[in-house]
């Protein structure tokens, strides 16, 4: 049995309430050790600080429920993709006629490797309910997208029964089939490489800044409340224009753990996929969409206002039974490449850019 680390997954929103307890205990404890001018707060501010500081000790104790790695583990018998995430599966031998496996280079190693499964019955659909795993009507076999790492290739190879043939054929990275496939009438794959569109690249660096500065000027304000001078005006003052900032970059760190989160649409010659593992990911192959689109709305123009026009970008993917939406952001970038990956893949399901005009303060 081989077992192969493909990364690491992590529970983001019991980690924010990690970071919320320690946020708050730990300045509970801080502002009660240096409020030496108003001492009878101290004792009770560290005495309620200390359980919250508490609360995440115990919660990290049990840090394998926030963080655990997924991986794929190669056997004699089965090809197994373990993870805690819902999207696991198992695949016996018994039930495949062939396995290929494919890299595809230049892109980001996390969607680099393909394994396609061609099964030897009907009803193998009716064995997978992992929706990481995509099905290819053009030829019945069935395609997993997952991180490309150094030994995959080998351990199928050697994993294989060992009546299967061990094909080596291009473009195939390996290619193992039972005995009776005709190598030559297994449908290679696609060679072309996917576009992997980062969402979160623009959003990350936004955050990064707004962080930065917002938790530097709550911190110049709290040295000014709880500085070494007696001015009871300049602490009023200072205290006036700290909380709201030292609440907002309470609010930012807070936040950390999902804004910088990756984020990526993944397209290809076999379909669309939203990778947003602590959102709500989805992933269509082509046959099943009808439309691809943007929705973007602009807010409405104010004369007399200084503040620039704001934008929200939407992508929309219509199937035959639903559509999803998922908002970007201002991001014009990301729309451009968007458009280019699905005019390139499947330019007849392409709709175009709609713009709309939204209120001034709000997006309806």
């Amino acid at each position: 049995m081989t077992r192969i680390r493909l990364g690491w997954e992590a529970r983001i929103d019991q980690i924010t309430v990690a970071i919320l307890f320690l946020v708050i205990g730990f300045g509970l404890v801080f502002l009660g050790a240096v409020l030496d001018w108003t001492g009878w707060l101290t004792v009770p501010m560290i005495v309620i600080g200390i359980p919250f500081l508490l609360v995440v000790l115990l919660r990290l104790s049990g840090w394998r429920s926030l963080w655990w790695p997924h991986d794929l583990v190669v056997s004699g018998e089965t090809i197994s993709y373990e993870t805690k995430m819902g999207d696991a599966f198992t695949i016996s031998w018994a039930d495949l006629a062939a396995v290929g496996v494919h890299s595809d280079h230049g892109i980001n190693e996390r969607f680099g490797l393909i394994l396609v499964f061609f099964p030897k019955s009907a009803d193998f659909a009716a064995k997978l309910t992992s929706p990481k795993i995509l099905r290819l009507p053009r030829n019945g076999t069935f395609r997993v997208r997952i991180p490309r790492r150094a030994g995959i290739t080998e351990a199928i190879a050697q994993a294989a029964p060992a009546a299967w043939q061990r094909v080596p054929a291009t473009p195939w990275d390996a290619l193992v089939a039972e005995p009776g496939v005709a190598p030559q009438v297994v449908p290679a794959p696609d060679t072309r490489p996917p576009a992997v569109v980062d969402v979160g690249r623009r959003t990350r660096w936004q955050a990064m800044v707004g962080e930065v500065v917002t938790v530097a000027a709550s911190a110049g304000f709290l040295v000014i409340i709880f500085g070494q001078h007696e001015s009871v005006a300049i602490r009023v003052i200072g205290a006036i224009f700290g909380i709201p900032f030292t609440l907002v970059a309470v609010g930012l760190v807070l936040s950390v753990p999902m804004t910088a989160r990756r984020r990526y649409f993944v397209l290809d010659a076999d379909g669309f996929a939203w990778d947003d593992p602590h959102g709500e990911p989805f992933m269509f192959g082509w046959p099943e969409i009808t439309s691809v689109s943007v929705e973007t709305s602009m807010s409405r123009p104010a004369p007399t206002a200084w503040t620039a026009r704001r934008r929200l970008d939407s992508i929309v993917v219509h199937t035959r039974k639903q559509h999803m939406r998922v908002p970007v952001g201002d991001q014009p970038a990301t729309v451009e490449q968007l458009a280019d990956a699905v005019q390139r893949f499947a330019p007849q399901l392409w709709s175009g850019q709609s713009t709309r005009t939204a209120g001034r303060v709000q997006y309806k």
